[in-house]
């Protein structure tokens, strides 16, 4: 009798642990499609060029830079954002980041010279060939691409180089 009641007890529990298994593994294939920019890369991190170290340098100069706080920062990598879930999220080029870049410099650092202010874009943009951009408006504002990539809102370019997340305020 104890035997069969064990026996019970046990097929009980395998049940309710490979069902609850199952559910959960449910729940995070849903979460890792609707919140792909945030999952890990699973790559290992690889030692940086000098030309991406540069780039990164360049950031961290915006960063410090801006004529108004906040503009150009970065954080840990797959790090939620405050803005997202993110209006629509593209890949765009470094050709194309550069551009935007250089009308971001152009807009958001006045304090530094337009000579500075160009190396330091043509620098920042070169650590990848190309980016990921969530684009977040908060839905205050009409998404246009007619004229190019649209120069508003927030830029979140999640993973740079694996490392970080850099985040532009239009």
């Amino acid at each position: 009798m104890k035997f069969s009641a064990l026996l019970v007890f046990f097929g009980f529990l395998l049940v309710s642990c490979s069902s609850g298994s199952d559910r959960s593994n449910n729940v995070e294939a849903a979460s890792s499609q609707n919140d792909s920019l945030l999952a890990i890369p699973t790559d290992p991190i690889e030692e940086l060029s000098s030309g991406q170290q540069l780039a990164l340098d360049a950031l961290d100069t915006f960063q410090m830079n801006t004529d108004e706080r906040g503009r150009v920062y970065s954080t840990f990598a797959g790090l939620e954002q405050p803005c997202y879930p993110p209006d629509t999220v593209f890949t765009i080029s470094q050709a194309e980041l550069l551009v935007a870049m250089n009308q971001f410099v152009d807009l958001h650092c006045k304090n530094m010279s337009v000579e500075t202010r160009t190396r330091l874009a043509a620098e920042a943009v070169m650590a990848q060939e190309e980016y990921t951009l969530a684009l977040c408006t908060d839905g205050s504002q009409e998404l246009s691409f007619k004229n190019g990539l649209p120069l508003q809102g927030v830029w979140v370019m999640p993973y740079v180089l694996g490392r970080r997340d850099v985040v532009l305020v239009w």
